[in-house]
């Protein structure tokens, strides 16, 4: 690559959006419409306007998290381009594995969501409780993935620096060392699951009847 492609090279990589980090996905859940109004009372609204509300939250969530990743995906297939190759050659293979994972957690959450959207939409969930239910695990589901991509995200940013970083004629000599990580999945840590429901307590509807339980006086 000549000193010019170099320059250019340098201006479209300080142009990227930011990689997403741990404080990106918990900001873009507390992010979410719901989540900035207080609790909703509900006392004769029908079900299926709750259960309505609850898998537009489910939905929004999703593409919340994976607007953050596919951002990366997008941003990062320069290395693919014919005029960069040569540039990329010692850590391509590790940087492409990188990206391809994260296709991979764009495609789970996008199971996930399927997932929890047709229990929801099943006739036995016919409850309040059973949409919180579904929709705190969805999304402790989908922060899940988010989180277990957190070793790729640091890895595509410290190319993203180690380019930033080089002479306008570089050598390949430093590049950033590959950080090969498992496939996206698991079990939600318990804390994210308090986390989620204490958010559902805060921000998600509640029954009229509940509430002036808690407060009688002004029931």
């Amino acid at each position: 690559m000549d000193k010019e492609s170099m320059v250019e090279l340098k201006k479209r990589f300080k142009k990227m959006s930011v990689v997403p980090d741990e404080n990106s996905f918990s900001n873009a859940i507390l992010s979410l419409k719901e989540h900035q109004k207080p609790a909703i009372v509900i006392k004769n609204t029908s079900f299926p306007d709750v259960r309505f509300f609850y898998l537009s939250n489910l939905r929004l969530a999703r593409l919340c998290i994976q607007a953050k990743l596919s951002t990366v995906i997008r941003e990062f297939t320069i290395i693919n381009e014919p005029a960069c190759i040569d540039f990329f050659e010692h850590y391509f293979d590790d940087l492409d594995l990188a990206l391809a994972q994260l296709k991979y957690a764009t495609q789970l959450l996008m199971k996930i969501a399927r997932y929890f959207i047709q229990l929801m939409e099943k006739d036995d969930c016919n409850t309040l409780d059973r949409c919180k239910y579904l929709k705190v695990n969805a999304i402790g589901c989908m922060y899940t993935v988010a989180m277990r991509c957190l070793p790729i995200l640091a890895y595509i940013e410290k190319v993203r620096q180690h380019i930033l970083a080089q002479d306008d004629d570089p050598t390949h000599e430093n590049a950033p060392p590959s950080h090969i990580v498992e496939k996206a999945a698991g079990l939600v840590h318990p804390d994210t699951l308090r986390w989620l429901e204490e958010l559902e307590e805060k921000h998600g509807f509640r029954m009229h009847d509940d509430c002036a339980q808690e407060h009688p006086l002004a029931a």
